[in-house]
């Protein structure tokens, strides 16, 4: 249970930092400054009331340092006359109708009535709120400002304005902070002095804002306002939530924090599979049709959620033609995707056997987009494995070995595959078990050297002597030119030869260099120019990673044995080396 003496102290800092704020000329004093704090607060406090306050915070609450008066760090229930903190002129306008917008949000404005009962509109109000304070740094202190302002001291703690305000508040923690220290400081006061409210909801929001604020802290700054999807479980003190996909079209629903990163997020994926804490090289993909691309470490999966919002909202207004009428297309949705993204070989683990059933459907994918080239011979082999999976033994029956062939083949393969050396082969491997028959799947796409590369297609017009469209692969190794759905390498350039790579958005430029000092230009016309330079510069950082690991100097076996005596807790002498 928080003391008395705790109250006063928490009060205390909070008066520190609001006096901080002045004496660094952040804040616009108030024009009315003479005004007393009775007249000016919304509360019309009793002697009994005002008394309480004093013994409680240890000293006059209408007290006034530098004409900065008790009502000028108190709710109000009325538009702001002038801006919290010093802004220009036009920068004021903007945050003034700001305050406005908090006000109608809270149920203060003119149609606060009407907006109540309608809660589109209040995802518009806190999405228009936050995009407009994003823009400068002045205005997210401003924000921060004025949020502090309305949750502090409203005469109804559990009341619906204040609870709005609140809410206001913690969503705007978990999205982004105040840039400037003092305003942080100022914050962090006001909420650990409303968190010590163990009684009403005012002390539960407080609590839950600095929470977000804590996991804010120290991640990369925010692109975009929140989506309705965040807006609506952050304002109700709810984790975020979104749908991760897998390669074998299974889905699970994750809950995480606002602020997480792509990285934290492919954490809680990976524990809720099964899959190795050990396991490396997997990333989380956004999914839009045909097109994907990996997500950073660092970057905030709420923030991709916003983006596909926008565009969600944008393609929708770009299918309404002139007449009002939305045309007929099926519209594309954005998904999240967990799978494998770098194939080192010492990423690869197929004795674990999530890890292995994850590789086994993406190497499927593969196979059905056309993104892994296969003879007519594998591509029988690769049918019958697959039938054994599916249906087991071959039983003498005639089998259509059709939808089994689509199952793990492109849609150009399946026709001209021969149905009878399927047979045979499915004959030939009867006893094997799944997991076997697994493994020999696998078996079989490794046999070519290029099997853990990323295809991507590409056009080149450098040379003649070359087909117009060509597949990239990127490997551990480095880059190899390829012919269309073919295995014949037309050159490999390993990355100690790419001096540099400049991804634009619909090509690719790529200098290499040999021992001699020659140089020379690749030009590849590509879509995923972006998603290829990315990738390029992530298998380039694990191999220098890896080379300055080992270029470590080995550890002496007797301060091996020193370090492993001290962690055992008996300290002997060490042996002599």
């Amino acid at each position: 249970a928080i003391t008395n003496e705790d109250r006063i102290r928490l009060y205390h800092n909070l008066v520190n930092c609001r006096r901080t704020l002045i004496d660094n000329d952040i804040l616009r004093k108030p024009a009315d400054s003479s005004s007393g704090f009775l007249r000016n607060t919304l509360r019309r406090l009793s002697k009994h009331k005002l008394d309480k306050l004093r013994q409680e915070h240890g000293g006059d609450s209408g007290e006034t340092y530098k004409g900065f008066h008790y009502a000028f760090w108190a709710f109000s229930r009325n538009p702001l006359p002038q801006s919290v903190s010093r802004l220009p002129e036009q920068d004021e306008q903007v945050m003034l109708q700001v305050f406005q917008i908090i006000l109608t949000y809270a149920g203060l404005g003119q149609n606060g009535e009407t907006v109540r009962r309608v809660e589109d509109e209040h995802v518009t109000l806190l999405q228009t709120i936050l995009e407009r304070s994003m823009r400068k740094d002045s205005y997210l202190c401003e924000l921060y400002l004025m949020l502090i302002k309305q949750t502090t001291d409203h005469p109804d703690p559990n009341s619906r304005v204040n609870l709005r305000h609140w809410a206001l508040l913690s969503l705007a923690c978990s999205v982004v902070l105040p840039p400037n220290k003092a305003i942080r400081r100022y914050l962090i006061a006001h909420l650990r002095r409303c968190s010590s409210d163990f009684v009403s909801e005012e002390g539960k929001y407080a609590r839950f804002a600095e929470k977000c604020l804590s996991k804010t802290q120290g991640t990369r700054r925010r692109q975009w306002p929140p989506s309705r999807e965040e807006i609506l479980c952050t304002i109700n003190r709810r984790p975020v939530y979104a749908r991760f996909h897998f390669m074998d079209g299974q889905y699970h629903s994750v809950e995480f924090h606002p602020s997480s990163t792509a990285k934290d997020v492919l954490e809680i994926v990976r524990d809720k599979i099964g899959l190795s804490q050990e396991a490396k090289g997997y990333a989380i993909y956004e999914v839009l049709g045909s097109s994907e691309r990996s997500l950073a470490a660092e970057e905030k999966v709420t923030d991709v959620m916003a983006k596909w919002e926008r565009y969600r909202a944008a393609s929708a207004a770009n299918a309404t033609n002139a007449t009002g009428t939305a045309k007929r297309a099926r519209p594309q949705h954005h998904f999240f995707l967990f799978k494998k993204h770098l194939f080192m070989d010492n990423f690869i683990n197929l004795s674990d056997p999530v890890e292995k059933e994850l590789l086994y459907h993406q190497v499927l994918y593969d196979l059905r987009t056309d993104r892994f080239p296969v003879t007519d011979k594998e591509a029988m082999m690769l049918t019958a494995l697959q039938a054994q999976l599916e249906v087991g033994d071959f039983d003498g029956n005639l089998l259509d070995y059709r939808p089994i062939a689509a199952h793990c083949l492109s849609a150009r393969m399946v026709p001209v595959v021969s149905f009878e050396g399927v047979q045979m082969h499915h004959q030939s491997i009867k006893g094997m078990t799944a997991s076997e028959a697994k493994q020999a799947f696998l078996n079989l796409i490794q046999s070519w050297p290029l099997h853990k590369a990323t295809i991507f297609d590409v056009m080149q017009s450098f040379t003649s002597g070359w087909p117009r469209v060509l597949w990239l692969a990127v490997d551990q190794k480095g880059l190899h030119l390829l012919e269309h759905r073919s295995r014949n390498t037309l050159c490999t350039y390993d990355y100690h030869s790419i001096l540099s790579y400049s991804p634009a958005l619909n090509c690719l430029m790529i200098i290499t260099g040999n021992d001699h000092g020659k140089q020379s230009k690749v030009i590849l016309t590509t879509s995923q120019a972006f998603q290829i330079a990315s990738l390029i510069r992530e298998y380039a950082e694990v191999l220098h990673a890896q080379a300055v690991e080992a270029q470590r100097p080995p550890v002496p076996a007797h301060r091996q044995q020193q370090s492993q005596t001290l962690q055992g807790g008996m300290l002997v002498p060490p042996q002599p080396s």
